[in-house]
């Protein structure tokens, strides 16, 4: 069982290398471009600010949804005459969760559309 993991595990810690390392030269790049701009400290901090996920955006709904729909995937799996190892409870599970999303991203646009009405 732990055997067929040890590949995937590797395959992942590498990638996740690959992607810091990429990530620290870029940014080590813009920092070296804005130094021998000359930009004002203000410019500069804007231009190397990480950026923030908009608090208004609700993660906690967001994932709530997701765990949520893949929970209800997994509990219509059940009264289902398929195993659980078939690829149809996966499909099933991916289904679910995808509506999670769908469902997390309609609701942040209808609550930023709302924000952004005027007089309401």
């Amino acid at each position: 069982m732990f055997d067929d993991a040890v590949p995937i595990v590797m395959f992942i810690s590498v990638a996740f290398t690959i992607v810091a390392v990429t990530r620290q030269v870029s940014e080590g790049r813009t920092r070296r471009a804005v130094l021998r701009a000359g930009m004002t400290p203000e410019m500069a901090a804007a231009v190397l600010r990480t950026p923030r996920e908009d608090p208004g955006l609700y993660g906690a709904l967001k994932w709530g949804l997701v765990v949520g729909g893949v929970g209800l995937a997994l509990v219509v799996a059940q009264f289902l005459p398929y195993r659980p190892d078939e690829p149809i409870v996966l499909g099933l599970v991916l289904l679910f969760g995808a509506a999670g999303l769908l469902v997390y991203h309609a609701a942040a646009k209808r609550s930023a559309a709302a924000a952004a009405a005027p007089g309401v």
